[in-house]
């Protein structure tokens, strides 16, 4: 599995489709961990999770990595941890899927619910996801 994952670039933002693979970007100035999950389908509650490396796969606050082989129609979606502290404006739950900011297409789970979006805690088989797309 650590075979097909490269250390990426940190351009351009979001999910990038090139010949061999994607690279995926992401910009987190507070996260202090991120990591991507590949589902199989909308309603997959168990990605194959991919942990981003903040010594090979950060530049500045940049979180990259290139994964060999992806290819567009895969479902993903983002954890991101980080600090729990609303009156700085922190809200990191490291259970929740997030959606790519820069995603193009998004796919919307028949189990998708707003209130396990909210709520703290895991939401995988609940969540939308952001699909690859070329």
């Amino acid at each position: 599995m650590a075979s097909d994952i490269l250390p990426g670039k940190s351009h351009p933002l979001g999910a990038t489709v090139y010949q061999d693979g994607v690279n995926f970007c992401i910009y987190s100035h507070n996260g202090a961990a991120m990591e991507l999950l590949l589902f199989d389908d909308v309603n997959d509650s168990k990605p194959r999770v991919i942990p981003f490396d903040p010594l090979v796969n950060k530049t500045f606050y940049y979180w990259h990595l290139f994964v060999s082989g992806l290819k567009p129609g895969q479902l993903y979606g983002l954890r991101v941890h980080g600090p729990y502290a609303p009156e700085k404006g922190h809200r990191f739950d490291g259970a929740k899927v997030l959606l790519d900011p820069y995603a193009r297409l998004i796919a919307q789970c028949p189990r998708y619910d707003r209130e396990a979006a909210i709520r703290p805690g895991d939401n995988r088989g609940r969540a939308l996801k952001a699909v690859i797309v070329d």
